[in-house]
């Protein structure tokens, strides 16, 4: 591949890409006026001076970033070109050039599962994954030829089942390594066994990242909130656990106490209600089920991050005026959100 690339983003991992360019031969301009450190050879004074006969332009940038950057670019892109962004969530990033370059220009969504510390490490295998599109699959192809000539095994991946993977590893791994910092973990002690060895890697790997990173990687990612509370979820049954085990050995057994009249009955009625709710879940996910079937024909997004937060919002509303708790609402149609995406995915 001897197409000239225009890099837009010279921070930590364009800084690194540009390094993994240089070193494959590929030639490449950068633009980034917020960056001094962009080397003179390589520096381009705008956005058209940058993308000008650029065969690929990649968007080394923030997410939120991305649109404006794409809208200003836009009357500059030819079709000739394809645009690429490096973006470790991919949901929202596929949205966005979507909606703004459409079936004209081509894209493709792509994730190097690799930064500069892992370069400097020399961490092998180097792992990317690059999103699938119907509308531009050469586009898919010469992100697979760049990411190969930088020595990377490509994997293909929809934009949903990247980010659900990664709010599974990536979010996680940021959010335990901040909580078990901020926990003070491991500080002060002497020494440490063997066993705690990994939570000390996590806590240094927090303590070493840029701090802004923990915001971004959990506020990007569309099921990172649903990670995080399902990961608090299982800690708190495993606490509550211990803490009966620990009960039931300081404690005797307690005799069986008798049923108080008319318990039975509310019992009863519970289980009635919570039988409706399963069979009114059940409905739902057949519902989704359509409309992921709808966008696909459609090529539309799915799911849709706007339309969940507009939902949300919308039973929110619902559980104040009905004087619940909007924030436990909340949280049990976020459950009901990730029952939905299963349940379609079957």
């Amino acid at each position: 591949m001897t197409e000239s690339i225009a890099l837009l983003g010279y921070g930590r991992f364009g800084r690194a890409l540009s390094g993994l360019l240089v070193e494959a031969g590929v030639p490449h301009r950068v633009h980034d006026p917020r960056q001094e450190s962009v080397p003179q050879e390589l520096r381009v004074g705008s956005l058209a001076e940058a993308v000008s006969g650029a065969g690929l332009v990649v968007l080394a940038m923030p997410v939120g970033a991305m649109r404006a950057v794409l809208q200003e670019l836009r009357p500059h892109l030819t079709p000739e070109q394809t645009v690429m962004d490096v973006g470790s969530v991919k949901v929202r990033p596929v949205q966005v050039m979507a909606s703004v370059l459409g079936r004209d220009i081509p894209w493709v969504g792509t994730h190097p599962l690799f930064g500069p510390a892992s370069l400097a490490r020399g961490d092998r295998p180097r792992r990317t994954v690059v999103c699938p599109n119907e509308l531009h699959p050469d586009a898919v192809r010469k992100a697979r030829e760049l990411f190969e000539r930088l020595g990377c095994e490509v994997s293909e991946m929809t934009p949903d089942e990247h980010d659900t993977l990664m709010a599974r590893t990536h979010v996680l791994t940021f959010f335990l390594a901040h909580g078990l910092m901020r926990a003070e973990t491991g500080k002060g002690l002497p020494f440490a066994p063997p066993s705690f060895q990994p939570l000390a890697r996590l806590v240094e790997y927090a303590s070493t990242e840029v701090p802004h990173l923990l915001g971004v990687v959990q506020s990007e990612n569309p099921y990172g909130r649903d990670a995080r509370v399902g990961l608090m979820d299982a800690l708190m049954r495993l606490h509550l656990e211990l803490e009966a085990a620990k009960a039931s050995e300081e404690l005797a057994a307690p005799e069986s106490l008798p049923t108080p009249p008319g318990l039975t009955e509310i019992r009863e009625r519970i289980d009635a209600v919570d039988h409706e709710l399963v069979q009114l879940l059940e409905r739902r996910a057949r519902l989704v089920q359509e409309a992921a079937r709808v966008k696909a024909e459609s090529g539309l997004p799915f799911p849709d991050a706007a339309r969940e937060a507009s939902l949300l919002k919308l039973r929110r509303q619902w559980a104040s005026e009905q004087k619940v708790d909007a924030d436990a609402v909340e949280d049990v149609f976020r459950a009901v959100l990730r029952f939905s995406r299963r349940a379609s995915r079957d």
